[in-house]
């Protein structure tokens, strides 16, 4: 297998504890259509055979680089050393436990070409290998792919995409200094908008080229872990970067709507549907800070845009939460 000294496009994959998914995860990228790519993979101190199993993938492709860390610095940390040692013109990331369709990276990088887009989006599919269930997502709506400008990006900002959800010209990242926070979680919420926005010709494009596995644990996805409360940093992370950016301003009362949505209504949600016993210091926290950042909910025209339904269902966690857990209990109690 050739080594490409200056591959086009460099695949980034922090890994923890992957072992059962990594040969999986990196043989996606090795077995794409297109050759001239490289796969930077950061070992995140996994005390299993992740290490093992990627020594073992690059004794037999030359494209694999392996960054080894004693200290777990967390996913964050990972993709930032694998951003900063890749060598493509353009990067994509990719989780240890998910993988690229077949002809992803050919796919991007030809459209990137064609269209000189520094940013090029894409859909993904929601995989449960265990049932064998696949799930498509147009996270953007599929009228996406004939926006351009600031009218994708306004796409963008009212439909949060995750930050693996397209290939992004690699200089771009380095320039803006847009680094994932590290040794938290939810550092996606903290950078992926900014990476998005900060695109000088975004694109978008129709087709699955992601396979997202959701029958795997996860933080995000896991109950009583007060680590769901490092998306209250990430949040605002992410508004001192569109700021220092210059975003903000274009987009004030739209930002600030992403900003609710992450920081406080998904927080006071997840403060009673997350936790056995509603974390009340950390609720009367958010609460009470949420004015700090941002206008109340009530004057943004985006929240007001909401369903009353919608509104009063949030106002009632935010005042009544224990109550609102009290009622969820009984009707999972009722259902059983």
């Amino acid at each position: 297998m050739q080594e490409y000294t200056s591959p086009l496009v460099s695949v980034i994959i922090p890994a923890y504890n992957a072992g059962r998914y990594i040969a999986e995860s990196v043989g996606s990228v090795l077995k794409q259509t297109y050759a001239e790519v490289e796969v930077v993979c950061f070992n995140d101190a996994s005390s299993d055979n992740t290490l093992e199993k990627l020594k073992e993938l690059a004794e037999s492709d030359k494209r694999i680089r392996i960054i080894d860390s004693k200290v777990n610095i967390k996913q964050g940390g990972g993709r930032n050393r694998a951003l900063l040692a890749a060598r493509g013109e353009y990067v994509m990331f990719l989780d240890a436990d998910d993988s690229l369709a077949p002809d992803a990276v050919e796919t991007c990088i030809g459209f990137a070409l064609r269209k000189g887009a520094d940013m090029v989006m894409f859909d993904y599919e929601r995989n449960s290998p265990s049932t064998g269930h696949k799930e498509p997502v147009c996270q953007l709506g599929k009228d996406a792919a004939y926006l351009g400008g600031d009218e994708l990006r306004l796409r963008i900002i009212s439909r949060t995409s995750p930050v693996w959800s397209a290939m992004y010209k690699r200089s771009n990242l380095l320039d803006n200094k847009l680094f994932f926070p590290e040794r938290v979680f939810y550092e996606d919420n903290a950078v992926a908008m900014a990476m998005q926005l900060s695109a000088l010709n975004p694109c978008k494009i129709n087709r699955n080229l992601y396979l997202y596995r959701v029958d795997n644990i996860s933080v995000s996805r896991s109950a009583d872990n007060y680590r769901f409360f490092d998306r209250l940093e990430s949040a605002k992370i992410l508004m001192e970067h569109l700021k220092r950016l210059g975003i903000y301003d274009k987009y004030a009362d739209e930002l600030d709507f992403v900003f609710l949505n992450q920081y406080y209504i998904h927080s006071i949600f997840g403060c009673v549907y997350r936790f056995s016993k509603v974390p009340m210091l950390r609720h009367r926290y958010i609460c009470k800070t949420v004015r700090r950042y941002v206008r109340h909910p009530a004057e943004n025209p985006q929240y007001r845009a909401l369903p009353l339904k919608m509104r009063l269902k949030i106002e009632l966690h935010a005042r009544f939460p224990r109550t609102m857990k009290t009622i969820s209990n009984i009707k999972h109690t009722l259902l059983r």
